[in-house]
C-alpha cells in the first residue's frame, strides 16, 4: 500500500493540521459572505475579498498544509525544521489573508499593502523552501517533476497578484492590469492548482484506494502537456481538453479496482473528475459560444477543487493520526476507517452536493436567492467537515 513512501521522514502532526483545520474555518467564513453579498458583480472589491477568501484561505492553506506532508514522505525533499517552517509559513499567511480579505472589503490601502507584505513573505518563504528541496531530489520521478513544475507555476502567479494588489492599494492600475490578472488566474489555478491536484493523484489513488497505477506515458502527457499550453498556447480549448482527459481517465482507473469497499472520500474523488469533466466541456464550448462564466465558476471551484480537497481531508487527516500514534508505539487506536463516523461523512457530502446544485442555478438564474440558498449549504456543508475532520485528529490528541 506505501509502496514509494519514505514514512520515516514525515514532519510531525501538529505542522500540517493547523493548516488543514484553519482553511475550512476560511471557506466557512466565505460561505457567510456569499450569504450576504452579490458575488456576481465579479468586478467589486468585495467579490475580490470573497473569491480570496477561498482560493488563498481554502485552496492554498490546505494546499500548503498537504505539501508539508506529501514533499518528504512521497518526493524524498525533506524540509529542514519542519515545525519552524510550518508555524512561520502559518502566522504569515493567517495575517496576510485577514488583510487582504479586509483590504478589499473595506478597500482600505494600508491593509492592501500590509497583506501583500505578509503574503509575499509567506508565499516566498515556503515555496523557495519547497522548491529547494525538490531540486535536491536525485530520483526525479514524474510526480517529482509534476510538483516542481506546479510550485514554479505558483511563484509567477502570486507574484501576478501582488502587484495586482499593490496596483489596488496605489490606485494606478496600467494598461496591462487585466492581462496580468488573465495570467495570474491561469498560473495559479491551472498550473498550480491543477498540476499538483495531477501529480498527488498519481501517486494517493493507486495508494488509498488500491487501483491499478497511473500509465507513465499518460502522466508525462498530461503534465507536460498542461505546462506547454499554459505558457505557450493560453488556448482554453486545449487545456480543458487535457483536463477532460485527465477527468475520464481518473474515473476509468477508481471505478475499475477490484477492492471496492464503502468509502466517502472515493465519492468525493469520483465527484470532483465529474464536475471537472463537466467544467472541461463547458470551457470548450465558452471557446466558440459566448456563455456566462459564473456557472464554470462553480463547477470547478467548488465542484471540481472543493470536492477533491474535503475527500482527500478525509483520507490524510485519519491516515496521520493512525501513522503518528503507530510510530510511537501506539497499537491500541481505532482504524483509520473508523476515526470518522461514514453517517457524518455521508450527511456531510449531501450537503456539499446540494449546496453546488442551487450555487450552479443561482449562477444561471441570478435574480433569485438561490445563490444564497448555496451558500447555507455550503456553510453547514463546512461546519460538519470541521467537526468530522476535528474529532479524527482529537484521536491523535486523546492517546498521545
Amino acid at each position: 500500500m506505501f509502496t514509494g513512501l519514505s514514512l520515516d521522514q514525515a514532519p510531525p502532526f501538529e505542522a500540517p493540521l493547523k493548516f488543514f483545520l484553519t482553511a475550512v474555518l476560511f471557506a466557512m467564513g466565505a460561505s457567510v459572505l456569499l450569504i450576504l453579498n452579490d458575488p456576481l458583480a465579479i468586478h467589486t472589491p468585495q467579490t475580490i475579498a470573497l473569491v480570496h477568501l477561498f482560493t488563498l484561505g481554502f485552496m492554498v492553506m490546505v494546499i500548503f498544509g498537504a505539501l508539508q506532508q506529501m514533499l518528504p514522505v512521497v518526493a524524498g525533499a525533506v524540509i529542514p525544521k519542519p515545525l519552524l517552517v510550518a508555524n512561520t509559513t502559518y502566522t504569515l499567511l493567517v495575517f496576510g489573508i485577514i488583510c487582504f480579505f479586509f483590504g478589499f472589503y473595506l478597500y482600505n490601502t494600508f491593509l492592501l499593502f500590509l497583506s501583500s507584505l505578509f503574503l509575499l513573505l509567506g508565499l516566498g518563504f515556503f515555496t523557495v523552501i519547497c522548491l529547494y528541496q525538490l531540486f535536491k531530489v536525485k530520483n526525479r520521478s514524474i510526480i517529482v517533476q509534476g510538483m516542481t513544475l506546479s510550485l514554479l507555476f505558483f511563484i509567477g502567479g502570486f507574484l501576478l497578484g501582488i502587484d495586482l494588489a499593490i496596483s489596488h492599494a496605489t490606485g494606478n492600475l496600467s494598461q496591462y492590469h487585466q492581462l496580468f490578472a488573465n495570467y495570474h488566474y491561469t498560473f495559479v489555478l491551472g498550473g498550480f492548482v491543477f498540476l499538483l491536484i495531477v501529480s498527488i493523484t498519481f501517486q494517493v489513488v493507486p495508494m488509498f484506494w488500491v487501483t491499478k497505477a497511473f500509465h507513465t506515458k499518460m502522466q508525462y502527457f498530461i503534465i507536460y502537456g498542461m505546462a506547454a499550453s499554459l505558457l505557450f498556447f493560453q488556448n482554453p480549448i486545449i487545456l480543458f481538453t487535457l483536463a477532460l482527459i485527465f477527468s475520464f481517465y481518473t474515473i476509468y482507473i477508481i471505478t475499475s479496482r477490484k477492492r471496492k469497499l464503502k468509502d466517502i472520500s472515493v465519492n468525493y474523488y469520483i465527484t470532483s473528475m465529474v464536475f471537472l469533466a463537466l467544467g472541461s466541456v463547458y470551457g470548450i464550448v465558452l471557446g466558440f459560444a459566448p456563455l456566462p462564466m459564473e456557472p464554470l465558476v462553480v463547477i470547478l471551484g467548488v465542484g471540481f477543487v472543493m470536492s477533491i480537497i474535503s475527500g482527500m481531508l478525509y483520507k490524510i487527516i485519519p491516515f496521520l493520526t493512525w501513522f503518528h500514534l503507530s510510530s510511537r508505539g501506539v497499537f491500541d487506536i481505532p482504524t483509520m476507517r473508523d476515526m470518522i463516523k461514514i453517517k457524518h461523512m455521508q450527511k456531510q457530502y449531501y450537503l456539499h452536493i446540494v449546496g453546488i446544485i442551487f450555487l450552479f442555478f443561482g449562477s444561471i438564474v441570478p435574480e433569485t436567492d438561490l445563490l444564497k440558498l448555496g451558500g447555507v449549504f455550503l456553510f453547514f456543508s463546512n461546519s460538519y467537515l470541521f467537526l468530522n475532520l476535528y474529532a479524527a485528529s482529537r484521536v491523535y490528541f486523546k492517546t498521545s
